[in-house]
């Protein structure tokens, strides 16, 4: 049964590795790595976050947001972003069928 899992996992993982939205992903992140514009701006996301989180600061909601609607217009980040969401969810489709699996065959 532990190989029959193994398998039957392994063959999910590599479903979503080959998926067109996976391999875009990967390619999209490659280019947008190299793009100093998208680099700056997430980078003072996260650092806003961070301080966010820390201080629960408005302004620096606001000052967050501004910087997400900023790259929210460039297209190439668009799109990688498009592609995570549907790789997310097959990720998150598969997270729910395992629990549910699992919460069967430990509670029966």
């Amino acid at each position: 049964m532990v190989s029959w899992l193994n398998k039957a996992l392994d063959d999910v993982i590599n479903t979503i590795i080959n998926s067109d939205d996976y391999k875009s992903c990967i390619l999209l992140k490659e280019k947008m790595s190299t793009n100093k514009e998208i680099c700056e701006l997430v980078e003072k996301i996260k650092i806003l976050q961070k301080k966010y989180v820390r201080e629960s600061d408005e302004e620096v909601l606001a000052e967050i947001k501004i910087h997400e609607e900023k790259l929210n217009e460039i297209p190439i980040y668009v799109i990688y972003m498009q592609h995570l969401e549907k790789v997310n969810k097959m990720i998150n489709y598969v997270k729910d069928e395992l629990n549910d699996y699992f919460y069967k065959v430990l509670n029966n």
